[in-house]
């Protein structure tokens, strides 16, 4: 599959808003860089990868912050408002429609909407394949024939990121391979929602009705693919959203524990210390440290994602 590419360097608090890509056909290589904002149309998916500091995202799933070596892939739809920190460097790669669903029909090539984590290997190489056809700023939005080869290499290198789901797309119901990816899509999309709400509880009938099924149909699927129920999946994010707030900020017990979608400090202490063994006070006072990786599913039916 030869493909083509254009491209988009934002830096030094740089703002734009593209409703739509130029060529409704071809990728938009971009980089986010000191300061920079872009929002992007409801048309287009897009994928981040955070090469140095720290990128905020807010789009239709929810509220992101990507670290270092963090990425996040947005099925169409997702709408993202992306602001990059004074000293982050963050590179994306935005398809339009037509272009995703021809990636999805490619073995070698599909990318589904998650989020994870890249080694320090992987980012290099990732960072490598970026420069390969970026080039130098301002080279313009038009890429040149000979960076088609590049761009599919780079396409190879960020499906690799998520070679890990093959596993939980075979879980997912349907008799054709095609079926089962878009059944696992739609369930990619519903555990990114709950990501991007880690501040509320999300109701079961919200991540069905964003999945067109019905609840009882979606419970079943989800459980079948990442082995959890979504409500579990909803209460152990959110109390690793808690964690971070009591190790990375002066909010109070309390506090966290409303920013964090629990009724009352009772309740939250209670959940806390049934899923860490120890309790938000004690957590807080150091005498024990956490693990406070959300853990995506993903990650633990398959293993760290490379």
């Amino acid at each position: 599959m030869q493909v083509q590419m254009q491209v988009l360097w934002l830096d030094r608090g740089d703002t734009r808003e593209l409703e739509q890509v130029g060529d409704a056909e071809l990728p938009l290589l971009a980089t986010l860089a000191r300061g920079a904002s872009l929002a992007l149309g409801a048309a287009e998916a897009s994928f981040w990868l955070v090469l140095r500091g720290e990128l905020d995202i807010a789009a239709r799933a929810g509220a992101f912050r990507l670290g270092a070596g963090q990425w996040i892939h947005f099925d169409r739809g997702a709408h993202p408002l992306l602001h990059a920190g004074e000293r982050t460097v963050a590179v994306g790669l935005v398809l339009p429609a037509a272009l995703q669903m021809r990636l999805l029909r490619s073995p070698q090539l599909a990318l589904f909407p998650g989020r994870g984590s890249a080694t320090g290997l992987a980012r290099r190489l990732l960072a490598r394949r970026w420069r390969a056809v970026l080039g130098r700023p301002g080279r313009g939005m038009q890429a040149t024939p000979a960076d088609r080869w590049q761009v599919e290499r780079l396409l190879r290198a960020l499906a690799g990121l998520q070679q890990g789901q093959q596993a939980l797309i075979a879980r997912c119901p349907g008799r054709s391979l095609s079926h089962r990816r878009q059944v696992y899509a739609r369930m990619q999309r519903a555990l990114q929602y709950i990501e991007g709400h880690t501040h509320r509880v999300v109701r079961i009938g919200e991540l069905a009705e964003l999945s067109s099924m019905s609840v009882w149909y979606f419970t079943k699927t989800f459980r079948a693919v990442y082995g959890e129920c979504p409500q579990a999946t909803s209460v152990r994010l959110r109390l690793a959203s808690s964690a971070r707030l009591i190790r990375d900020t002066p909010l109070s017990i309390t506090e966290v524990g409303a920013a964090s979608g629990f009724e009352n400090n009772c309740s939250f202490s209670r959940a806390f210390r049934t899923h860490f063994g120890v309790s938000p006070s004690l957590y807080r006072s150091g005498a024990q440290a956490l693990s406070t990786d959300p853990a995506n599913p993903m990650d633990r039916a398959c293993g760290a994602v490379a």
